[in-house]
C-alpha cells in the first residue's frame, strides 16, 4: 500500500459507512495488551450470543510497514464477528520506531497472546487463522513460512491453522528507498522475501488478489501459490475482476455492498480447512 492510499481507504470507509445498516454501525472492540509498547494493543470483537469457542481471525492490515492504525478497521472487525468468528485486530510497531523485523516479532507475539487467552473472548485457540492485506500479508507470509518467528514466541508452527493473504508483496524485490531502508541492511533482505523461505509444506495459505491492482502486481500471488504448491504444500488463489488494491480491503470491509466475494471465501477457506483437520485428511487446494 503506498502512502496515497492510506487516506483513501480510509475515506471509502467512512463512506461505506454511511450506506451501513444501524447493527452494522462500527463498535469498540475490547482493547487489550500485548506487550509493553503503545503500539503493542489489540481489540477483540466476538460473535454476539455465541456458546461454545468459535475460530478465531488474527487480521493484520497493511500500510506499507509505517502507517496504519485499528481503529480504521472496526468495520472488519464486526464482520467478522457476525460471520461467527472471533476477530483479533492488533496494532504492532512501525517504521520508524522499528524496522524489519519488529512487526514480524510483534505479530508472533499477538498469536502468543491469542494462543494463551482467546478463550476467555469464546475463541478457540487451536483454530487460529491470521488474515492479512499488503504489507500485513506480507508479515503472515512470513509467518507461515518462516518456523523460528513462532518458536521464538513460544508456539509451535502448528498453532496456526492456515493464512490468507490479500494483495501481499510476496514475491517481489525491493526497489523503493524507503522500503529499502526499513527492511535494513541489504545482506538481510532474503530473510524477507517469502520466495526464498518456501522450502516444506506447511500450513494452508488463501491467496487473494484484485486482478487490477497496480500497486502490488497480482502476480506475487501466483508465483508463490506455485512455489508452494512444488514443495508439496496447499496454495488456493482467487483473483477479483475489477478490484485493485485499497479494493479487496473495502470488499472484506463492506460484504453488503456486494464489491466481490472476499469474506466469503476467507470463511469457506477457514471452514474446509477445519473440516479436514477433522477428517485428519490434508487441505483441499483446489
Amino acid at each position: 500500500m503506498t502512502p496515497g492510499d492510506v487516506p483513501l481507504l480510509r475515506w471509502l470507509l467512512l463512506t461505506a459507512s454511511l450506506f451501513a445498516a444501524p447493527a452494522c454501525l462500527p463498535r469498540h472492540g475490547v482493547e487489550l495488551p500485548y506487550g509493553d509498547d503503545v503500539r503493542q494493543r489489540l481489540d477483540v470483537y466476538r460473535p454476539a450470543g455465541e456458546q461454545g469457542p468459535r475460530p478465531v481471525v488474527v487480521f493484520l492490515y497493511g500500510g506499507r510497514w509505517q502507517h496504519g492504525t485499528k481503529r480504521t478497521y472496526r468495520f472488519l472487525g464486526n464482520v467478522f464477528s457476525e460471520a461467527r468468528v472471533v476477530a483479533v485486530v492488533p496494532d504492532y510497531r512501525l517504521y520508524p520506531e522499528v524496522r524489519f523485523p519488529g512487526w514480524v516479532e510483534d505479530a508472533a507475539r499477538v498469536i502468543h497472546w491469542v494462543h494463551d487467552s482467546i478463550g476467555r473472548f469464546g475463541g478457540n485457540p487451536s483454530e487460529i487463522f491470521v488474515v492479512g492485506h499488503s504489507a500485513g500479508a506480507h508479515t503472515a507470509a512470513l509467518l507461515a513460512l518462516d518456523q523460528e518467528y513462532l518458536q521464538d514466541a513460544g508456539l509451535p508452527a502448528e498453532a496456526v491453522a492456515g493464512y490468507a493473504l490479500l494483495a501481499g508483496p510476496v514475491a517481489t524485490t525491493w526497489t523503493d528507498p524507503d522500503v529499502q531502508r526499513l527492511m535494513g541492511p541489504r545482506s538481510g533482505w532474503p530473510a524477507t522475501y517469502p520466495m526464498n523461505l518456501v522450502n516444506r509444506p506447511g500450513a494452508p495459505l488463501l491467496l487473494l488478489h484484485g486482478a487490477k491492482d497496480e500497486t502490488v502486481s497480482p502476480a506475487n500471488s501466483e508465483r508463490l501459490a506455485g512455489k508452494v504448491r512444488e514443495h508439496g504444500g496447499c496454495a488456493q488463489v482467487r483473483f477479483y475482476s475489477g478490484l485493485g488494491h485499497v479494493g479487496i480491503i473495502v470488499a472484506l470491509s463492506m460484504p453488503r455492498l456486494n464489491i466481490a466475494p472476499v469474506l466469503e471465501d476467507i470463511t469457506h477457506f477457514i471452514g474446509s480447512t477445519l473440516r479436514s483437520r477433522a477428517r485428519g485428511s490434508p487441505a483441499r487446494c483446489g
